[in-house]
């Protein structure tokens, strides 16, 4: 049997895999809206339902992705899920009809599916449960530094041919292929030993199908950040490239920011009060960028929406690690991928009618952009009454 590779090598594996898909997804995702709005000339309803079913592919099937991960190892799925992605980002880029565009979204999504729960029930496995929140806050500021590169390649080869970016990022997902092949370690007889994964188990738990709901909540908003940046920015950005460097500013105060704001809100701050503030942020962003009237209102919007997802995302991997037994913790990363799905459909579903309302030119129709803070305060006070109790979390779960 081959000798695993050490944790700390792994590890550095895992972050490595993280920012190399990181620049292949923020190459391409961004920038798609703007391509199929602009370029290919489709409605905001049809963009909405693309994103939707995308995000339906990935997270509504990530319950049994992530069981499937528990069964074969975090390695193979991983393997699996990279190809199947960068099969997807090939075509989106380099297709025209919207069957096509379809079957791209498709396999996009199911790709993701296969690998989101188990790289981090990875992460999860090579980390102790003290260290937790801090190797997924880590592992997000390693993201965001992918978000950084990503937009800006995407935007200047999509100055040229926007399948120069599909390609790319195609290629980002095989380059992540042969480096998770070497580096991540395979199934040893301590996995044989484990209890088999049952996917029952998590939603037979009633304390974490109600978390799951409030995640749906979150989720909600967290779908408008791919629609309604380059929805507002087409009003004032001149192309794909000012697009890019949008996002790529909002990574720019993840990466710098990040690690000292989780890591004060988990010192001071409840769980609960945590996703309380940061949905609130969500929502409040969402709004910003929808009511402003210029470039600096709406980044302003962006700013405020990035201070949500950079409190909210290491807390909600944290605690899905926390619920979930040894042996199925991507399982349970994917139940909460379906809490995402269900959320993230609801999301871009109404985002065709609100944004498409908001646009209308009628007299006060925009004031229906404050829906979203709306939705994000009673989703917080949700949190607050019934969120995760746990200040942090035991150092051996």
């Amino acid at each position: 049997m081959a000798k695993r590779p050490p944790v700390s090598f792994a590890l550095k594996v895992l972050y490595s895999d993280t920012f190399i898909m990181a620049v292949g997804f923020y190459m391409l995702v961004p920038l798609l809206a703007y391509h199929f709005l602009q370029d290919l000339t489709l409605t905001i309803a049809v963009v909405a339902a693309l994103t939707a079913l995308r995000t339906a592919a990935q997270n509504g099937m990530m319950p049994i992705a992530g069981w499937v991960a528990d069964r074969i190892n975090f390695r193979r799925a991983i393997l699996i899920g990279v190809l199947i992605r960068a099969s997807g980002f090939a075509m989106l880029g380099t297709v025209d009809s919207v069957p096509l565009l379809v079957v791209a979204s498709i396999l996009t999504g199911l790709g993701g599916a296969l690998f989101h729960p188990a790289s981090y029930s990875a992460y999860a496995a090579l980390t102790t449960g003290s260290d937790r929140i801090r190797v997924y806050s880590t592992r997000e500021v390693v993201s965001n530094v992918g978000f950084i590169v990503g937009p800006i390649i995407g935007g200047f080869l999509a100055g040229a041919d926007f399948a120069f970016v599909s390609l790319s990022a195609a290629g980002m997902f095989v380059i992540a292929f042969i480096i998770s092949a070497f580096g991540l370690p395979g199934p040893g007889e301590d996995d044989k030993a484990r209890t088999p994964p049952r996917l029952r188990v998590a939603f037979a738990d009633l304390a974490f199908v109600r978390y799951c709901a409030l995640v749906a909540g979150t989720a909600v908003l967290v779908a408008q950040f791919y629609l309604v940046i380059p929805f507002r920015a087409a009003e004032f950005t001149s192309g794909p490239s000012d697009l890019g460097f949008i996002y790529s500013g909002a990574a720019i105060v993840m990466v710098l920011t990040m690690l000292p704001l989780t890591g004060a809100a988990n010192r001071f701050l409840p769980d609960r009060v945590t996703l309380a503030g940061a949905t609130t942020c969500l929502g409040v962003g969402v709004g910003i960028m929808g009511l402003s009237t210029n470039l600096v209102g709406m980044l302003v919007g962006v700013a405020v929406f990035i201070v949500g997802q950079m409190l909210a995302q290491p807390v909600l991997n944290a605690t899905v690690s926390r619920f979930a037994p040894e042996g199925s913790v991507a399982s349970y990363f994917g139940v909460q991928g379906l809490a995402n799905a269900i959320g993230g459909v609801v999301g871009s579903s109404s985002a065709g009618v609100i944004y498409a309302r908001a646009g209308s030119g009628e007299p006060g129709a925009e004031w229906v952009w404050l829906t979203y803070p709306a939705w994000a305060v009673i989703v917080a006070v949700l949190f607050v009454a019934f969120g995760p109790r746990a200040h942090r979390m035991p150092a051996n779960t």
